[in-house]
């Protein structure tokens, strides 16, 4: 019995100590919407430093047909169709070339 009491009583305690928690998050918030009680540890896309020039060594000719981004990556398809047909996926953040796909016709054997 006395074991029962005492997971009430601390059960309750922590429903008070939840509600508390809660209540000075309501009042931080309304006093500054940008506060958090637990700050990202992740980097985040405003966090980028800029990195300056990227060569990317594109022969003659060739040109960025299209791009695409996917969170710190962009994936850049060069064309026009022949040796110049690859995709070359840069790294934003760092500013970084992580590697090329490159298309070529199968030959032959």
């Amino acid at each position: 019995m006395h074991l029962l009491k005492g997971v009430v009583i601390g059960l309750g305690v922590l429903i008070f100590l939840g509600l508390g928690l809660l209540g000075y998050g309501f009042v931080q918030k309304a006093n500054n919407p940008d506060w958090r009680l637990i700050t990202p540890s992740a980097p985040t896309a405003d966090a980028a430093k800029p990195f300056g020039d990227l060569n990317l060594n594109l022969p003659t000719g060739c040109v960025i047909a299209r791009v695409r981004p996917d969170g710190n990556r962009a994936y850049l398809t060069i064309g026009p169709s022949g040796d110049c047909n690859r995709i070359i996926v840069v790294d934003t953040v760092q500013g970084r070339v992580l590697g090329t796909i490159k298309a070529h016709p199968e030959t032959p054997p």
